[in-house]
């Protein structure tokens, strides 16, 4: 699969790394030339801008700081109708003190705004829920153990995604749709916690229970 990666931070750097060792075909891009190459460099990738890597992809996996989230949905708008997009993206940023702070409301649901940005694309959620050092640690495509969410509205979107979840070493656990994937906020009980795949879906029960009651 040709995978256009938007974001040369960690969150692109591993991902793009395992699926490159899965076989398959990466760019990843950044708004700084310096910054995409070396990152390219170190994964054994294919370096370009998002304009670039959203043209490429098959799948496109957007993973930029949620600062600039609007910035890159405005690059790669143009090249990404019909396209599975992968929104990697968590409503935070960081504050004075060197903490985060959500910037969405507590009613929203990130997968569905970054849908309501991306009309002309198939918007999914994944990849968000875990530390980058986590999955490092713990990533095993011979025995995955370690659990990961995703979330889209199509069924067939969801199967892509689980593929390319366990393409990187983890176990996919679809959640459904995007409005069903207020789990993968933050904070919610499952959010960067190394967890099972059994143990995962009985977090989110009792949490999905609770949002009810």
């Amino acid at each position: 699969m040709k995978i256009g990666i938007i974001g040369a931070g960690d969150i692109g750097k591993l991902y793009g790394q395992l699926w490159r060792e899965a076989g398959h075909d990466i760019m990843i891009a950044s708004r700084s030339s310096d910054t995409r190459e070396d990152a390219a460099r170190k994964i054994g990738a294919t370096a370009g801008t998002p304009e670039d890597a959203a043209a490429f992809g098959d799948v496109i996996l957007l993973a930029v700081n949620y600062a600039t989230v609007d910035e890159a949905v405005s690059a790669i708008a143009p090249a990404i109708n019909g396209k599975l997009v992968i929104d990697a993206t968590n409503p935070l940023i960081r504050v004075s003190g060197g903490g985060v702070e959500r910037v969405i409301p507590d009613d929203a649901i990130s997968g569905e705004m970054m849908a309501h940005k991306l009309p002309g694309a198939r918007v999914a959620k994944g990849f968000t829920t875990l530390w980058t050092g986590h999955v490092e640690k713990k990533s095993d495509r011979d025995a995955p153990k370690v659990a990961m969410t995703l979330a889209a509205d199509a069924a067939e979107d969801r199967e892509i995604v689980a593929k390319l979840i366990s393409d990187a070493g983890l176990v996919p656990v679809d959640l459904g749709t995007l409005a069903q994937s207020r789990p993968l906020d933050p904070p919610s009980p499952i959010w960067n916690v190394v967890l099972s795949a059994d143990e995962l879906a009985e977090r989110v029960a009792v949490f999905r229970q609770e949002q009810v009651a």
